[in-house]
């Protein structure tokens, strides 16, 4: 990733992964050795462990995309997606990560022989607008809950760390809206907002993040920075089954490539006027067979039938790109 011009990354840290169980006594016997106590709470840090030193090794910064809540935590035990019944235990598991992670971690003293690079993005769930990922009717005020709270536990834990809306996608500039009309606010809530800006062309993607800065001026975040934290375009033309109107930013393998070099031109050309900054793709590497998901054929990389991943089209044109903004400069 960094050879090819990666210079941040959004990993998904999935709450559950790491604290699946209320407490010790509900860990199987079997499992306990797993687990480190965080305040009561049996935690696994490993495979997080693991990919945060390949970040670091690698020198590429992590956005943590915090998402889902353990079924003992959650509202709704029955679905996996279900957000937390109370914010502020969600607000305490961004705490544990901050304390294993972050600039005083205790992650980086068990690894002196790592370069250190603390965990300080913290990106606070993935798309409430849809109800999938957010299944709560009303979810403009319960998202704005669980954004407060996790802004104190994080400022409170590592004030330096900048706390990042949901990325969201669609009229993502009405649901903003419809955010700061539950009562969020440029203060206390965020340090960036974040927008998945998946339509047709290039174009319409700065169409829409032009829509998002006209909401943000309009609130009192005119200095609010925009981060794309998810963009692309499949390449699953003919093998994925694609409603009508997702028709347009389903395309080939050559058409992912194109649209790489032209949306970054675009996002780098706008970036100061939309005060645009950063950027992510998604997604680094896909399946790209066996599913009519489009989003299965998302990858800059491709995952081969013997696990091993082969590049596609589109990431040449990310590398050229990447180098070509970089040698431009800001």
């Amino acid at each position: 990733m960094h050879s090819s011009g990666v210079e941040t990354m959004r990993l998904p840290i999935e709450w559950p992964d790491l604290q699946p169980y209320a407490s010790f006594s509900d860990v199987p016997r079997r499992a306990r050795a797993q687990f480190v106590d965080v305040a009561g709470v049996p935690t696994a840090f490993a495979a997080t462990d693991a990919r945060i030193k390949a970040a670091a090794l690698s020198d590429v910064q992590v956005l943590a995309l915090v998402n889902r809540s353990p079924l003992w935590a959650g509202r709704n035990p029955r679905n996996y997606m279900t957000p937390p019944r109370d914010p502020a235990a969600y607000g305490r598991f961004l705490s544990a990560l901050i304390g294993r992670y972050g600039p005083a971690g205790d992650f980086w003293t068990e690894h002196p022989e790592l370069p250190v690079r603390p965990l300080r993005n913290f990106q606070i769930w993935n798309e409430p607008n849809l109800i999938h990922f957010f299944p709560v009717r009303d979810w403009a005020p319960a998202y704005v809950k669980l954004l407060r709270a996790s802004y104190q536990a994080v400022k409170a834990a590592d004030p330096g760390a900048t706390v990042v809306t949901a990325g969201m996608p669609n009229f993502v500039w009405s649901d903003y809206a419809k955010l700061f009309k539950a009562g969020m606010t440029a203060n206390g809530y965020f340090d960036a907002v974040a927008v998945h800006p998946y339509t047709d062309k290039p174009a319409g993607c700065i169409g829409i993040l032009s829509r998002v800065r006209s909401v943000l001026d309009a609130n009192g975040a005119s200095k609010t920075p925009i981060w794309v934290t998810e963009t692309g375009w499949p390449s699953a033309r003919g093998k994925a089954k694609v409603l009508a109107q997702h028709d347009g930013w389903i395309t080939t393998r050559a058409g992912e490539a194109l649209k790489v070099s032209q949306v970054f031109r675009a996002y780098a050309s706008n970036a100061s006027r939309l005060k645009l900054a950063r950027v992510y793709w998604y997604a680094w590497a896909s399946r790209d067979r066996g599913t009519t998901n489009a989003w299965d054929y998302a990858g800059l990389r491709a995952v081969g039938s013997n696990g091993r991943l082969a590049d596609k089209p589109a990431l040449t044109a990310y590398r050229q790109v990447a180098r070509s903004l970089r040698a431009a400069g800001p």
